[in-house]
C-alpha cells in the first residue's frame, strides 16, 4: 500500500473549506483525477455511497465509493474500490489558524493489478499521484478563496 499527504494553507474559514470539499458537485472542479461522479443530489453524509470515474495514468478507472467518517467541518474520509482490486483510503482534516485553514489529505492507495500494479506504481504512478495531490489541494485553495 502507498501513502501520500499533503496539506495546504487556505485563507478561508474551516466551515467554507469542508463545504467545498464535501460537495461532490464541484468535485470535478478540483480533483485533478475526477473525471465524473454519480453522487446524488443530496449532501454528504456518513456511509452515502456513490460512483466516480477517476483517471490514473491516463487510464480511466471507474471506482465505488463510500464516506466512512464525515465530522464536520473538521473531518472527511472515504473507502474505494476499483475493479481488478484498486483499493484507496482517503482521509481530509481541516484544522483552523490563525488567519484560514490548513487541509491535510492522507491517501493511502493499491493499484489493481495486484503484482504488476505494485511495480508499475512504484515506477510511474505514484510520483505522478503525488503531483496530483498536490495540483489538486491547490485548485482547492483556488476555488475556495475565490469563492470569498
Amino acid at each position: 500500500m502507498t501513502r501520500i499527504e499533503r496539506s495546504i494553507e487556505i485563507d478561508a474559514p474551516p466551515e467554507a473549506v469542508f463545504n467545498e470539499l464535501t460537495d461532490l458537485h464541484h468535485l470535478t472542479r478540483w480533483s485533478t483525477i475526477t473525471v465524473s461522479h454519480d453522487g446524488g443530489d443530496e449532501p454528504l453524509a456518513l456511509g452515502q455511497e456513490f460512483e466516480q470515474k477517476i483517471r490514473v495514468a491516463g487510464i480511466r478507472l471507474p471506482s465505488s465509493w463510500r464516506c466512512t467518517e464525515h465530522d464536520p467541518p473538521r473531518i472527511v474520509a472515504y473507502e474505494a474500490t476499483s475493479p481488478g482490486g484498486g483499493r484507496l483510503h482517503m482521509r481530509q482534516v481541516v484544522t483552523e489558524t490563525g488567519s484560514g485553514s490548513t487541509v491535510a489529505f492522507t491517501i493511502d492507495y493499491d493499484l489493481p493489478g495486484g503484482i504488476l500494479g505494485d511495480l508499475l506504481d512504484r515506477t510511474f504512478v505514484e510520483r505522478r499521484n503525488e503531483r496530483e495531490a498536490e495540483h489538486s489541494l491547490e485548485n482547492l485553495k483556488e476555488l475556495v478563496e475565490h469563492r470569498r
